[in-house]
């Protein structure tokens, strides 16, 4: 049985706040199994526990459900293996439990893929760290581990849940807790900012030279959608190549920041030309940059490369005497996609697409605008152009 102060912990942990459902929990559920692990990975605050909890709440009548929230203070000093096997006493197979930002436990792996070998129970692990909840927990669960990423509110869950509009959406980005108290919007991000730095960056890895770390973390995001290489952050920074690969690394794993390289069918020639940086959030992006100026063009053009990250496309740019600005890749599939934030989109968008598709054989592209939907075909190139909001919200 549980010892009485774990029966404690678990019924403070018990939350009877209102929650808003996610898009992603119909898919999850049906992975649930004591034949496998769901994790949940994605940026601090970005919904991960509340799609937990919901979790639970979708579990058959009459099995236990368990909550275990790991970075709790209380649980300071007791953060190991034994810990896992005390809160999931007396728990069957058809039996569930979640543990909360579960990277904080040491030898996690093994003792998960022993649960799973001995169909313990059903089993759910979130944590915040992209490297430590993917790849890392996939190879060591032999493949029976299945990862879900949640991100922030998508345009379409921000639409539903607070009533507004894509302005609003722009203007504060879709960490729930923001999106729904708008007018804390600045401490709030201040706050996840900070706690991503120290605790899932200079802490776990140890940085020396924190400042260095923050001055590139506000560089990226003030730049963010623009080309970044190497070299202009040492320009600006005076960071040496192997010490920006690393911050740039770890921003990654904290979920601040995703890369978009250069397409090309050549590797090398993809991996040596500047890359394209955006926040995982507008929010966060317009709370760390430095620049004075809004441009909405450029936030239009950073959701949907978020966008495209949450539906799992594999991202990229492309340059040459034109631009386009995503080259959105799914298995063999590629879709050359520009964005313009107005009705009438330039010339140069269209010239994008269809110097990009001629020079790669690609027969159709698209523009996502303010407009309404048109098809036209101009040097055997199909041209969609659809209205932004709608590609975001439907696809």
């Amino acid at each position: 049985m549980l010892s009485r102060d774990l029966e404690e912990l678990l019924q403070k942990w018990a939350s009877k706040e209102k929650t808003f459902k996610r898009d992603i929990e119909d898919e999850i559920v049906s992975f649930l199994s004591n034949k496998n692990v769901v994790f949940l990975y994605g940026p601090r605050r970005s919904g991960k526990s509340v799609v937990a909890r919901r979790l639970l709440e979708k579990m058959p009548a009459g099995t236990i459900t368990r909550y275990v929230n790991l970075e709790d203070p209380a649980l300071i000093g007791s953060l190991n293996i034994d810990l896992l096997d005390r809160f999931s006493t007396d728990l069957g197979s058809k039996d569930t439990v979640v543990f909360d930002e579960m990277q904080l436990i040491a030898g996690w792996e093994k003792w998960v893929r022993v649960a799973v070998d001995t169909r313990k129970c059903q089993i759910i692990v979130t944590g915040s760290s992209a490297k430590l909840l993917s790849s890392e927990f996939a190879t060591a669960l032999g493949g029976r581990g299945i990862g879900f990423q949640i991100l922030p509110f998508s345009f379409s869950e921000f639409h539903r849940i607070t009533k507004k509009g894509f302005e609003d959406y722009l203007k504060t980005g879709g960490y729930p807790e923001v999106a729904l108290n708008p007018g804390k919007k600045e401490k709030l991000l201040e706050s996840y900012f900070e706690l991503a730095l120290i605790k899932d960056i200079i802490t776990r890895y140890d940085i020396r030279d924190s400042a260095a770390l923050r001055n590139l973390a506000f560089y990226l995001l003030t730049n963010s959608g623009k080309q970044i290489s190497l070299k202009k952050i040492r320009a600006a920074l005076g960071l040496s190549y192997d010490t920006s690969r690393q911050f740039i690394d770890y921003l990654e794993s904290a979920f601040l920041v995703f890369q978009v390289p250069f397409f090309s069918y050549s590797m090398a020639d993809s991996l040596t030309r500047a890359r394209k940086i955006f926040a995982y959030d507008l929010g966060m992006q317009q709370y760390a940059s430095k620049s004075f100026t809004e441009d909405k063009g450029h936030l239009a053009e950073a959701a949907v490369a978020i966008e495209l990250k949450r539906r799992g496309f594999e991202t990229f740019y492309w340059k040459n005497s034109k631009e386009v600005d995503f080259i959105a890749k799914q298995k063999t599939k590629i879709e050359p996609i520009n964005v313009c934030y107005s009705e009438t989109p330039p010339k140069r968008e269209t010239e994008g697409l269809i110097e990009f598709c001629k020079k790669n054989k690609i027969t159709k592209a698209t523009i996502l605008c303010e407009g309404k939907k048109e098809t036209d075909t101009i040097d055997g190139v199909k041209i969609e152009k659809r209205a932004l909001q709608e590609w975001l919200t439907k696809g």
